[in-house]
């Protein structure tokens, strides 16, 4: 009786988004799962919380908090309490980890068990620190994995070969290059230039050159459908308001009109693959030059983003099936065969 009330969860824990598979529901390997499989065992909720900001009442949890984003009077806020594997708000996120892990474990649960996704460059002190909260939420073991290790894992990858392999992870935060090989990150480079910088950066930019107000959840849209990295004829009409004053406006924004965007993205991810390649041995750059660079994340989805760097660096690029859920796979897969991976892999138990 007791081993079935022993759960294992895996937590692809994003700065934007919280992803929670329990285990014990997938019977066969994630391999053997279709995306459309695997997400519909996955709770995804936005990591975010609204509350008041005198008494810290909680008001709303994930979707529901994040809807009311622009929506609250001067004395709620909406509080995304993780960053790059770092408790901003310690408070915030106990309420909200419990509020989800409610959603997941439903009934008694004795020795709870999880696997985490971490950012690469997380310090060992951050990996401390965030290893103690879940315990304190009375997990019994907790493990916890590199985002772009999870990934290569999730995505079938051999990574225990002593052959690497190049990996680009890319989230809401920021973006992860890394080589990998033996099982472990050999070399890791890292941007802040994420898709809520991005999603930022639309909305300084048409308020900058169009005298145009817009919701982050306006530029989301914009970042999906319009945003480009080559060149491109889509559009969108978006409604907003003029800076200076509080006329409604609706405009049909351009790819054209983000491109200034475009170019400091190219910049950023070019520089950032560059100070990778400086580092890695002649070794590994032959690795490279035969299978390419893998990408996973679902900023990885940026229009133009494969084209680019294959023109850029002249090796193969590919974006790989369900980038967003891969780190979510990889950590399932990791806890599933923890015994095995733990002999040849590195990650934090």
């Amino acid at each position: 009786m007791f081993k079935s009330l022993s759960k294992k969860i895996a937590i692809d824990l994003g700065s934007s988004k919280i992803r929670i598979v329990m285990i014990d529901d997938l019977k066969n390997d994630v391999w053997e799962l279709s995306p459309i499989d695997f997400r519909a065992k996955i709770l995804e909720e936005e990591a975010c919380l609204a509350r008041r900001k005198d008494t810290h009442k909680t008001l709303a949890i994930g979707k529901e908090a994040l809807a009311m984003r622009g929506r609250l009077d001067s004395f709620a806020e909406i509080v995304f309490p993780f960053a790059k594997s770092r408790i901003i708000d310690q408070e915030a996120a106990a309420i909200l980890m419990k509020e989800l892990l409610k959603k997941v474990f439903k009934g008694m649960v004795l020795n709870p068990i999880v696997m985490v996704t971490t950012v690469a460059a997380a310090t060992s002190l951050e990996r401390k620190i965030l290893s103690q909260f879940f315990y304190d939420l009375g997990f019994s073991r907790v493990n916890l994995i590199a985002a772009p290790l999870a990934a290569a894992i999730g995505a079938g990858v051999p990574v225990a070969d002593t052959s690497g392999t190049l990996f680009l992870q890319m989230g809401s935060s920021g973006a992860q290059f890394s080589a990998i090989a033996l099982g472990s990150l050999l070399f890791n480079e890292d941007s802040d230039f994420g898709g809520d910088r991005l999603n930022n950066e639309i909305v300084d930019h048409l308020a900058l050159t169009e005298n145009f107000a817009i919701s982050l959840e306006s530029a989301e849209l914009l970042k999906k459908k319009v945003f480009s990295l080559a060149s491109s004829k889509k559009t969108l009409s978006i409604t907003g308001k003029t800076i200076n004053g509080a006329n409604p406006l609706e405009l049909k924004i351009k790819s054209s009109d983000l491109e200034p965007i475009a170019d400091r993205f190219k910049l950023e991810y070019e520089s950032l693959i560059n100070a990778l390649l400086t580092r890695i041995p002649p070794d590994l750059v032959s690795d490279v030059l035969q299978k390419g660079l893998l990408m996973s994340g679902g900023l990885a989805k940026i229009d133009g983003l494969e084209d680019f760097l294959i023109a850029k660096f002249s090796f193969p690029v590919a974006l790989l099936d369900a980038p967003d859920l891969l780190a979510s796979m990889g950590a399932v897969a990791m806890l599933k065969n923890i015994d095995l991976f733990s002999e040849s892999l590195a990650f934090d138990a």
